[in-house]
């Protein structure tokens, strides 16, 4: 989503030195260096405190963590002169925005919060307040929170006729929505902006509303659409002749027509995007213009032209000083040289990716495009090995313990096909033997022959008998028992109905990034570590497991033998597992290594269960209840268990359940949703 323009101008934190206002804003630091100079002789006075908050705001454009060691001093003086406590407090709270430390951010917005609402009776001033926190707990990832306190914004401007301001919200609340997958919801908040927009013929909010509507039509798969909205944006851009936005535009346009697999089209729009970044001088403009049509050539296997994009985007960078986009551009210029089998200048441009990541606090450019490390790897032995290793064992770790078993199911087989023909050609053989002995030593011969005979059957009954249930509880561990015995008696299994199954899906909310971090074994063992837990939680609960999807694992109460319990039963399996990864995350960090955080979703409803394929056996469930459930996760939260409504009415007198909203589900309309916090009495 297309970044929203903070509107910083409206808590008043505004320059106060008028006579260096144009030259801090278009060269922050040189702004920076000026206040500094001006802080040493300064008084301490209410001029010191407009420096710092001065300092803070600009601080917030560059240089943010230097910012740190004037947020006390100014905090103190500010108390200590009775003068702009509220402005500063706040401007220390976007100090620790800008540096993503969220909790830190909301204490001083809420102390602002405080100390606002003594002073003053006005819910104006309180709404630009909400504002910065909404977007302190939406930045975090706690979008319930963050469209909580936007929408108290937007009860209070709607109540001061505030229509300016009102559109903003609108902007925000659809930020909330799209963050949380429910792009129709995102997409009509933005609409509300465009109209508000128009009518105070604001072009530049219509254009932040419309690019914004298009790329939620993008998420919906509705490219078509999306770009109608795009070139509208570029209408009002050209209106106000606001270059380096259509320069911006003309890359989202790009990715529309990269997504349509129009990349001539593509490529035409990153050369227009380059044109307006050139008409400017924007370097970084021209720089993103050029490193998305190398990652067009990339696509269509055109690895040297994408080397050559890629390199021309870098010099762009280096020129503009923009270090912290080097880190992705590196990374994408070592893969291209992966790929050209040029094994030093990988080496060269992955060691630059690492170092500009490195160097820098922002998270998400400690990682360049591909894994460095991982691709330099390859470059010491079998690279093409190596690299579709690295590209391919997150899709593999979804199927690799049912792999694994159908493997050892098939070997199974295999042995105890060669057992017991061997056991029957031993047997034929040694028949033979004893008729010829029954000829040669009469009645003894004979005896003993029959003797031998009886050892032998008996012994390879028993190698039979054991190569059979090695074979049964593979099966078992595959498929339920019920439907395993009658795949055996006939062998096919019918599809069967249940009218009230519990259904439980998680995901782990950081794997991205510990992906990054750890090898493809350690990563491996880390999710064979979680998920055996699981199978062990849910056995002793009474839950089937059905399968794993991506990093995803998925179970069901109540299947393939119906019960009452099954809410119950899986909900307590919910709040176990979660309690194991709050522990295994603490052991993680103890151990000073990545951790998984855990989303975990529940709904209750009917399902059809099933055995699908001929080869490979899988046992599935299929249903609205499944869709509902997986909603469920992807709308919860880390550490929580967030379940529908209709699974609460179940489970209500066993567990403290916080009631959270609702969401929109397809074809089912609006869904309440609750967080389990605790089992009740009766439960314990």
């Amino acid at each position: 989503m297309k970044p929203f323009l903070l509107i910083f101008s409206l808590l008043t934190i505004t320059f106060h030195s008028s006579g260096y206002k144009q030259e801090i804003m278009t060269e922050p630091l040189s702004g920076i260096n000026s206040i500094l100079i001006k802080l040493q002789s300064a008084n301490e006075d209410t001029t010191k405190i407009k420096l710092y908050n001065d300092l803070f705001y600009l601080y917030t454009i560059a240089k943010t963590e230097d910012a740190l060691k004037y947020l006390a001093p100014a905090l103190d003086l500010s108390k200590k002169l009775n003068y702009e406590y509220v402005l500063t407090t706040l401007s220390i709270g976007r100090v620790y925005w800008k540096l993503g430390k969220f909790e830190l951010a909301l204490k001083y917005h809420f102390e602002a919060l405080k100390e606002y609402r003594k002073q003053n009776s006005q819910s104006q001033g309180s709404a630009y307040i909400y504002q910065f926190i909404g977007q302190d707990y939406g930045d975090w990832g706690k979008y319930p929170e963050a469209l909580k306190y936007f929408s108290l914004c937007k009860e209070i401007y709607e109540a001061k006729k505030d229509t300016s301001n009102l559109a903003s919200v609108y902007l925000y609340i659809s930020w909330v929505h799209s963050k949380q997958g429910n792009f129709p919801e995102a997409s009509r908040n933005n609409f509300e902006a465009m109209k508000l927009s128009e009518l105070l013929h604001d072009d530049y909010s219509v254009a932040v509303a419309l690019v914004n509507v298009a790329i939620d039509l993008t998420y919906l798969d509705k490219e078509e659409e999306a770009l109608t909205y795009f070139y509208k944006a570029n209408l009002n851009y050209k209106k106000m002749n606001d270059i380096t936005n259509l320069s911006g535009n003309y890359i989202y346009i790009a990715d529309a027509y990269i997504n349509l697999k129009k990349y001539s089209e593509a490529l035409n729009s990153t050369a227009m995007a380059f044109y307006y970044g050139n008409k400017i001088d924007d370097k970084i403009a021209m720089a993103e213009a050029l490193s998305k049509r190398a990652d067009i050539y990339f696509q269509q296997e055109k690895i040297n032209q994408a080397a050559n994009a890629y390199e021309a985007a870098i010099r762009y960078l280096n020129t503009a000083n923009a270090r912290h986009l080097l880190a992705e551009k590196y990374g994408k210029l070592g893969t291209c040289y992966v790929r050209l089998n040029k094994p030093i200048l990988a080496k060269q441009a992955l060691d630059s990716a690492d170092a500009a990541g490195s160097n820098l606090a922002s998270q998400m450019l400690q990682s360049s495009y591909y894994n460095g490390k991982q691709l330099y790897d390859s470059l010491t032995g079998n690279w093409e090995s190596a690299y579709l290793n690295f590209y391919h064992y997150i899709s593999l770790r979804d199927s690799i313990y049912n792999e694994s078993n159908s493997k050892k199911l098939l070997n199974y087989k295999v042995q105890y096909d060669y057992d017991k023909k061997e056991a029957t050609v031993k047997a034929e053989q040694e028949k033979k033997d004893i008729r010829q002995r029954l000829v040669r030593n009469s009645i003894i011969g004979a005896l003993a022959g029959t003797l031998v005979f009886l050892v032998v059957v008996y012994r390879q009954r028993n190698k039979i008998s054991l190569a059979r249930k090695r074979s049964d509880e593979l099966l078992l561990n595959i498929l339920p028992q019920e439907t395993a015995d009658e795949l055996k008696a006939t062998g096919a299994a019918q599809a069967k109905h249940f009218d009230e199954v519990t259904v439980m899906f998680t995901d782990f909310k950081n794997f991205t990034q510990a992906s990054e971090i750890l090898s493809p074994v350690e990563l491996v063992q880390e999710i064979h570590e979680c998920y055996s837990a699981f199978d062990k939680i849910i056995s002793e609960l009474n839950l089937e497991k059905i399968k794993t999807i991506g990093d995803s694992y998925m179970c069901a109460g109540g299947l393939p033998v119906p019960n009452k319990s099954n809410a119950v039963d899986t909900v307590r399996a919910a709040m176990k597992i979660n309690e194991f990864m709050l522990a295994l995350k603490l052991k993680r960090i103890s151990e000073n290594k990545p951790y998984f955080e855990i989303r975990i979703g529940c709904h209750t409803g009917p399902v059809v269960a099933g055995i699908v394929g001929i080869k490979k056996f899988a046992y599935d469930i299929w249903g609205d209840t499944v869709n509902i459930a997986s909603r469920m996760e992807s709308a919860g939260e880390a550490g929580r268990v967030n379940v529908s409504g209709t699974t609460y009415e179940l489970i209500k007198d066993i567990f403290s359940c916080n009631y959270r909203g609702k969401i929109s589900a397809k074809n089912k309309g609006e869904i309440d949703m609750y967080f389990v916090e605790s089992a009740g009495q009766s439960d314990s």
